[in-house]
Order: C-alpha cells, then sequence, then structure tokens
C-alpha cells in the first residue's frame, strides 16, 4: 500500500473516521492530513491469506482474541495522531470491540512490503508503532522474494530484530502463540511475475 496524493484541508481524526465510514477507499490519517492508500498486488493478497490460513484463528478467538485484515484502521497516538491500515492485526483487548472501525490496542501489526511503502513501513511507521504500549510484535513480509524480519518487545520494553530467508524457515509468532513455515507463506506467489 502506497501513500498518494493529499487532500489539502485539514482533518480531526473524528472527522476523518466519519469520512472513511462513507468512502469507497481506503485513506489513511496522519495529523490532519488524508492520504489515500494505493490498491495491492496479487503476491500481497496472496501472502495474506495464507498469513491467515496458518494463524489458526479458531484459537485466537478461544483466547479472547481479534485478527483483522487489511480494512480495520488501527490508532496510533504518539507523539501525533495517526490511523493507518496494517495488512494484518491483532487485539486481544476487550476495548477493541466497542468500536467496529478502530482498533487501539494491537499485540500484532503485520504489513506486506511494497516497493513504494517499504521503507516508510521499516523506519516511519515502525517508529509510531513502537509507541503503542499493546504492541508485542512487527513482522514484515516482502512480496517479492522470501524474506521475512520481525521484531519482538522483551520485557525490558527493547525490541529485538530477526530475519529469514529460506523456505524451511519457520516464523515464530509468541504474541498469538503461532508458528509459521515460510513454505506455507509463500504458496502460490509468484516472484518471476514481478
Amino acid at each position: 500500500m502506497a501513500l498518494a496524493r493529499k487532500y489539502s484541508k485539514r482533518y480531526s481524526f473524528e472527522e476523518y473516521l466519519e469520512l472513511e465510514q462513507a468512502s469507497k477507499v481506503r485513506n489513511e490519517f496522519h495529523d490532519g492530513t488524508i492520504i489515500p492508500v494505493e490498491a495491492t498486488t496479487k503476491n500481497h493478497n496472496t501472502i495474506v491469506t495464507n498469513f491467515l490460513l496458518n494463524a489458526n484463528i479458531p484459537q485466537l478467538r478461544k483466547s479472547g482474541c481479534r485478527l483483522y485484515h487489511e480494512n480495520v484502521i488501527t490508532k496510533v497516538d504518539s507523539p501525533k495522531k495517526k490511523g493507518v491500515y496494517p495488512d494484518i492485526v491483532v487485539t486481544c483487548n476487550q476495548e477493541d470491540r466497542l468500536d467496529s472501525l478502530v482498533v487501539k490496542y494491537p499485540i500484532l501489526i503485520v504489513e506486506v512490503l511494497s516497493n513504494s511503502t517499504a521503507k516508510y513501513d521499516k523506519t516511519g511507521k515502525f517508529f509510531k508503532y513502537q509507541r503503542i504500549p499493546s504492541l508485542k510484535q512487527y513482522v514484515l513480509i516482502s512480496q517479492y522474494d522470501c524474506a521475512v524480519e520481525f521484531y519482538l518487545k522483551m520485557e525490558n520494553e527493547q525490541w529485538v530484530y530477526s530475519a529469514l530467508s529460506q523456505l524451511e524457515d519457520i516464523l515464530s509468532i509468541p504474541s498469538i502463540n503461532v508458528e509459521i513455515p515460510l513454505s506455507e507463506l509463500y504458496i502460490d506467489v509468484s516472484f518471476e511475475e514481478l
């Protein structure tokens, strides 16, 4: 998902939510500015689907967690308000069930990288995500080759980085007690098409 043209007027977060509920396209909110989000690729959608198929959603539900993908806003409050659309977000906080559009307490965020958003997802966006107290893990998945990067927040609040690059590797996601082989994550993904 890439950031596209910007609207010129500045909006409050509440105005943004009202506009977003009526909008036919997705827009992100960046401290008063509304920015349309570009369409995704087939590889992107395949990776999201593969993640969902391997995420043990019934077990997540039993544990009180909910997994949402692509069309649910995650609110980030520090230092400036943002409303973003992660590719996948998991929350286990009951308060997040009270709002039909916004997640405020994610424990896991997953982004599928594109050429236009990779730098932002790895730097500016992650810097903002790190300030969400509930967030435990951040996963970045390439759609162009077998490459997964992830950050795990330790008990001392430090983020530990790891990377995987082989189909035999297993993505371990302790925040939701799931392990996904990269061979499953990349089923039907065609790197040759890119």
